[in-house]
């Protein structure tokens, strides 16, 4: 009987369940909770917004404007998620939630392929402990979410092709899905195809035809969205989405306060430090590999692995070049390295032929270290997600606040003196004007102010930015937010939580 519980069990693959219910455990932590964050939450819900109410699903806008900053695919799947379960807050960031559990099966099952279920189920789990995968790869209702899903598709599929050309249509479908959903950063994948193809052992076989399918399938994914943006927006979305949001962001840097081109190095340790203790087992692996010889060693390891290599040299390498200086813009190179720790743990814990004697014991300590840090690293990535949707708090509220007195005096326009808060303009829910004191447009406004404007011309006062940070503004920064922030806003930030939303993506640990 109890072999027949264990035979059952071991066919459910049970560890592949455990990987998505902590991965939805994690990721909907606070889905319901406002408000959406500046600038991308409440800009995408918007976006959906607006075309839900338009019914115009092609020509997506932004208060009133047409928009054309970000690939559709994710404001694609918002708009499905609020017409199917009405607009909310959680129906904003259900897809991204999706996409972020998506992502961990996939990680379970590529390394589960490759070193067993064991080495799976500590891939899946262990991007739980990334910043950045919690936040923008599934919390938050990210560009993020997708992208790092459909590229894991193609990375996962291109480890398939190798000995089954039938993957291939999925390694181009899933590498377009991914440029649909974020841009050049969905490259990715196809560059890891290529690669692997010159560099890694058996995907010779793939060949220059197999490279034209992926290429071609991929091509085919985003030229209907590319012809029809190039018909009906030609100049404006070359200037926007081609020039601005695309070019300027590898060329040139973007961020109010400029980060150096090695910038990126330090949040990409800081993301992955916490794996520390998995250079013990890693340690002895090199010395179990030492003692064989390191040919024999690197014929060994299996061309998922190298792909894995390449995955990661690749997707460092592209967050390192470009010159916009982001920190989630390492996720890409965050996935591989997950699938390497995780493979590292099941491979000594197994007890494989190289890795019998002391290694087991070691990757039994690294798990023990790992039990033990996790409660206070998840807590601590808690509270700076938190303190991340506290800095949207203030222009959240004045949002609130206009919508009530717009109801209660009918027609009115607002009007903000700073530049665009997409938290003030979605939860406004009326269109929003931002203007520039200097420019003289409204003398009567001051800077930071909200306030809206009758059919007759006349202004009432909503609220000031600067004085709802000091009431509503995150708690542990109330009192220096004026002080603190006060010396950027003059150099052109739109707000204190503009800039201290800067200094947190900078080190959010």
């Amino acid at each position: 009987m109890l072999r027949s519980i264990a035979r059952l069990l071991s066919r459910l693959r049970i560890e592949a369940f455990a990987v998505v219910l902590l991965g939805l455990a994690a990721l909907t932590a606070g889905i319901r909770e406002a408000p959406l964050v500046d600038w991308d939450e409440a800009t995408y819900a918007e976006v959906a917004h607006e075309a839900v109410g338009s019914g115009a699903y092609l020509h997506l806008t932004w208060n009133g404007e047409p928009y054309l900053k970000k690939p559709p695919l994710l404001l694609w799947m918002v708009i499905g998620s609020f017409r199917t379960f009405g607009e909310s807050a959680w129906a904003a960031r259900l897809p991204s939630v999706v996409a972020g559990a998506g992502t961990l099966l996939l990680l379970y099952f590529s390394a589960a392929a490759v070193v067993g279920r064991l080495g799976g189920l500590f891939a899946g789990i262990l991007p739980l402990g990334f910043y950045f995968f919690i936040a923008r790869g599934g919390r938050e209702c990210a560009t993020d979410g997708p992208l790092i899903f459909f590229s894991t598709l193609a990375v996962f599929a291109l480890t398939r092709a190798r000995t089954n050309r039938r993957w291939l249509p999925v390694v181009g479908l899933a590498s377009g899905l991914a440029i649909l959903s974020k841009g050049l950063a969905g490259l990715i994948p196809l560059g890891v195809t290529a690669l692997a193809v010159v560099m890694v052992p058996g995907f010779g076989a793939v060949g220059v035809g197999g490279l034209m399918l992926v290429g071609g399938l991929a091509a085919a994914m985003i030229a209907p969205w590319l012809v029809y943006e190039l018909v009906c927006d030609g100049p404006l979305f070359w200037a926007v989405f081609v020039k601005q949001e695309t070019l300027f962001r590898v060329a040139t840097h973007l961020e109010i306060q400029r980060q150096a081109a090695a910038a990126t190095l330090p949040t990409f340790v800081r993301e992955v430090r916490y794996l520390w203790p998995i250079a013990l087992p890693l340690a002895g692996l090199i010395i179990m590999a030492a003692r064989r010889g390191s040919r024999l060693s690197l014929r060994r390891l299996p061309p998922a692995v190298l792909v894995w290599m390449l995955w990661f040299a690749l997707g460092l390498t592209a967050a390192c070049v470009v010159q916009t200086k982001l920190g989630w813009y390492v996720l890409p190179a965050l996935l591989p390295v997950a699938l390497l720790c995780g493979s590292i743990l099941g491979v000594s814990l197994r007890g494989a032929a190289m890795t019998r004697g002391y290694n087991p014991v070691l990757a039994a300590l690294a798990l023990v270290i790992l039990a033990a840090e996790a409660p206070g690293h998840w807590r601590h990535i808690d509270r700076s997600f938190r303190a991340e949707r506290e800095r949207s708090r203030p222009s959240y509220v004045l949002g609130m606040r206009a919508r009530a007195i717009g109801a209660a005096r009918g027609d009115a326009e607002l009007f903000f003196a700073g530049v665009e808060l997409p938290t003030l303009v979605y939860y406004s829910g009326m269109r929003s004007h931002f203007v520039a004191v200097s420019s003289g447009d409204l003398p009567d406004l001051p800077y930071h102010q909200v306030a809206l404007r009758d059919p007759d011309g006349a202004l009432s006062t909503v609220g000031n930015l600067d004085d709802e940070w000091n009431l509503s503004g995150p708690p542990e920064e109330r009192g220096a937010a004026q002080g603190a922030a006060g010396l950027c806003w003059s150099a052109g930030a739109s707000s204190p939580s503009n800039d201290l939303r800067w200094s947190l993506l900078a080190d959010p640990l």
